[in-house]
């Protein structure tokens, strides 16, 4: 997990009653002016009608307007950096969601998302990695593992998984069905250009068949490379993977053994 950044940097963002985000101080000045954001006693607050943090679905539908009111006036100041139209789901700290909204908008706000991380296993124990498009505004270039993505609002992490498995590397359904959910999350805490990345890397493995090789169909990845472990290793050391991707992948061979 890579440190947080300095606390005295950033202010707290509460919603539904408790704090779900951390807001960068020169980010908080515009914010303080929007429609749906309040003083709170230390931070910031979501504004939302009634009292308490229930999570009924009225409870939830109204956040998540007021949430999605909010990302669009940051997405009108150009303080989003990527704006995706792809809702992502916030949930509390025992999985329940309490609001979704514009998945762009999580890092302006430093609320936590969720992604899946696939790795592609050969039968001779090498990798098949991908290369990310140079076209990508995040990491463009950099090394990511056979597939990965965020998971969307109502979406489950297999779905997410199958559905990016697909998109990203062309792995047909029947064949992506086998893939295998350890059970690891890994919690990934860094600044970015507009905010805090609070994401939780949800680790999967797939076996791959001899003769399978990938290929992109979302144009996301510019090429693949099926690389032995000692290049993989040399590749994480140099850098070369997203931070995300290096975490994966580094938690699947050291499980693997």
């Amino acid at each position: 997990m890579d440190a947080p950044p300095p606390a005295a940097d950033y202010l707290p963002l509460w919603i539904a009653g408790a704090i779900r985000g951390r807001v960068r101080r020169d980010i908080a000045v515009p914010l303080r002016g929007m429609q749906g954001i309040a003083e709170a006693e230390v931070g910031l607050c979501l504004v939302e009608p009634g009292r308490g943090g229930g999570s009924s679905p009225a409870r939830r539908a109204a956040r998540s307007r007021a949430l999605q009111a909010v990302a669009r006036q940051l997405h009108a100041l150009g303080l989003i950096a990527d704006w995706r139209d792809e809702p992502s789901a916030l949930l509390d700290e025992h999985g329940a969601e309490l609001a979704r909204c514009e998945r762009g908008a999580f890092r302006t706000l430093g609320l936590q998302n969720r992604a899946v991380h696939v790795n592609g296993w050969c039968p001779d124990g090498s990798l098949w990695v991908a290369r990310r498009s140079a076209l990508k505004r995040a990491d463009p270039g950099k090394l990511d593992n056979l597939a990965a993505g965020g998971v969307g609002a109502g979406e489950t992490p297999r779905a997410c998984a199958l559905r990016e498995a697909w998109e990203e590397a062309g792995v047909p359904r029947a064949l992506a069905r086998a893939m295998e959910f350890p059970g690891m999350v890994i919690r990934s805490l860094r600044e970015t250009r507009f905010g805090v990345h609070d994401e939780l890397v949800i680790v999967a493995d797939l076996a791959l068949p001899e003769g399978f090789v990938p290929v992109s169909r979302d144009g996301e990845v510019e090429s693949f490379r099926r690389m032995a472990l000692a290049e993989v290793e040399a590749a994480l050391a140099a850098g070369e993977f997203t931070v995300e991707a290096a975490l994966a992948t580094r938690e699947s061979i050291a499980r693997r053994g």
